[in-house]
């Protein structure tokens, strides 16, 4: 057994209250042991830099994906992969386990070209109006975290993006 399924058990047997499997959300206790004093936290989970939801299991962040996975198949394989490639849905329908390298090449691939004069503008745009994360303006351009991440800190494009911001 892992540690991973070490802390899921902790979870399943002293923070869970309810979990909806087909739309992900998981509700918790938060509290004391004492049931009378613990108090309902509804859909628990935070978004990392990469768009995946996470959420606290017996002390460690863990991946909200992968729990759900294992509360309902009762199972833990290496990889557990996103049906759509939407990383925060966490609906058991949406979830299968998966292999690294079909995972890796299952996914559509970004593209690492070299930007075009047009495509760093409406990047720097998107970053001005500041609606987006690096994650979701990657995703939006097609383009990796890093080089949306040189354009906001001026790594790449500085004259451009001086314009913006």
């Amino acid at each position: 057994m892992t540690q991973e399924e070490i802390d899921f058990i902790h979870f399943r047997d002293v923070q869970l209250l309810h979990i909806d499997y087909s739309t992900g959300q998981v509700d918790i206790t938060k509290g004391t042991k004492d049931p009378k004093v613990r108090m309902p936290v509804y859909d628990v989970g935070s978004l990392n830099q990469d768009g995946y939801s996470r959420i606290w299991c017996n002390g460690k962040l863990r991946m909200k994906h992968r729990l759900v996975y294992w509360l309902y198949h009762n199972e833990l394989p290496v990889e557990v992969d996103h049906h759509n490639s939407q990383r925060d849905h966490n609906n058991i329908s949406n979830l299968q386990p998966s292999h690294r390298a079909h995972n890796t090449v299952a996914k559509e691939p970004r593209s690492y070209k070299q930007l075009t004069k047009q495509e760093v503008m409406a990047v720097c745009e998107d970053i001005q109006q500041g609606d987006l994360n690096i994650t979701e303006l990657a995703l939006k351009h097609g383009r990796s975290r890093c080089q949306i991440k040189g354009i906001m800190v001026k790594k790449y494009w500085k004259a451009i993006a001086d314009e913006y911001f």
